[in-house]
C-alpha cells in the first residue's frame, strides 16, 4: 500500500466529520451546491458540497484531482469515502450508531430572531437551545433559507466542563438540480475491504513476532577459534525498526489503528 493511499484514507476519514450536535434535525428541501467553510478550535476546513434532500457529496480536492470525497446516501443508510487519484473507495454503514447520539434524545427549543441577508442570500436567523437526556447541551444561532438550507451555523457545545465551538458557513450558494452521478461510485473504482486489510496487517505483524521469537530461541553459535560456551552467548535481539524503515503496510496499520480506534 502506498504512502499516498494511507494519507488519503486518513484524510477521507476526518475531513468531513461534522459533530452530530451541529447537524440539522431536518433535511433541506432543495438541491444546491456551495463552498463550505468549517471552523473549530483545532482547524479550518474548506470543502465544496453538493446536496439534495436525501444525498450529500463533500469534496476536498486539489486542481490535480488529489484529495478525497465523501458521499452520504441517507436513502441507503450508507457513506462512501472515495479517493479519485487511486480509483478506490471505502463503504461505511450509517446505521447502528450509539443511542447516546440519537437526535430523538435531544430536546430542542428554537426561536425566530428575524430575517437577514447573508452572503447575498435572504435567510431567517434562529436561536437554538438543545439539551440531551444525559445532560449535554448546545446552543447558538443558525441562518437558513426558506428551503431550509443552512447558510451559516455558529454553535457552542457543552458537556461537563468541556466546551467546543463550531462555525459552518456557505458561500457561492447555487440552488438548482444536481447531477445524480455526483452521488454514485464512478465506474471502474475498486472497493477497499477494511476488515480484510486490518486482518492482513495484524496477521503480518503476528507472523513477524513469531519469527522474531524463533530467532531469539535459537542457540547462539560461538565464533571460530574461541572457547566460549554456547550457553554463555546471549542472543542478540532484533533491532526495532526506525519510523522511516517501517514498511508501507506497517504505516497503513498505524494510521488505521488511530482512525478506527484500535
Amino acid at each position: 500500500m502506498s504512502r499516498r493511499l494511507c494519507s488519503l484514507i486518513l484524510l477521507a476519514g476526518v475531513f468531513g466529520a461534522t459533530p452530530l450536535w451541529a447537524v440539522q434535525l431536518s433535511r433541506p428541501q432543495a438541491e444546491y451546491s456551495a463552498d463550505s467553510m468549517m471552523q473549530t478550535e483545532e482547524a479550518t476546513t474548506q470543502l465544496h458540497v453538493y446536496v439534495t434532500p436525501m444525498k450529500e457529496r463533500k469534496e476536498m480536492l486539489t486542481d490535480a484531482g488529489e484529495g478525497a470525497i465523501q458521499i452520504f446516501r441517507h436513502d441507503k443508510k450508507v457513506m462512501w469515502q472515495v479517493m479519485p487519484s487511486e480509483h478506490m473507495y471505502m463503504e461505511h454503514s450509517m446505521t447502528g450508531k450509539p443511542q447516546s447520539n440519537d437526535v430523538s434524545q435531544w430536546d430542542f427549543q428554537e426561536t425566530v430572531m428575524g430575517d437577514e441577508t447573508l452572503n447575498g442570500v435572504k435567510v431567517t436567523k434562529y436561536k437554538t437551545i438543545a439539551t440531551s437526556t444525559d445532560g449535554r447541551k448546545y446552543g447558538g444561532f443558525s441562518w437558513r433559507t426558506k428551503e431550509g438550507i443552512p447558510v451559516k451555523q455558529d454553535l457552542l457545545y457543552k458537556e461537563g466542563n468541556d466546551k467546543k465551538r463550531i462555525l459552518i458557513e456557505l458561500s457561492n450558494l447555487k440552488i438548482g438540480r444536481q447531477d445524480p452521478k455526483l452521488f454514485e461510485i464512478p465506474e471502474g473504482y475498486t472497493k477497499i475491504d477494511m476488515s480484510g486489510m486490518m486482518g492482513g496487517i495484524m496477521g503480518g505483524a503476528m507472523d513477524k513476532d513469531a519469527a522474531a521469537q524463533r530467532r531469539m530461541s535459537r542457540p547462539a553459535t560461538p565464533r571460530p577459534g574461541t572457547n566460549v560456551p554456547v550457553e554463555d552467548t546471549a542472543p542478540v535481539p532484533e533491532p526495532e525498526l526506525a519510523d522511516d524503515d517501517r514498511s508501507d503496510m506497517q504505516k497503513a496499520g498505524d494510521l488505521m489503528k488511530g482512525l478506527l480506534g484500535y
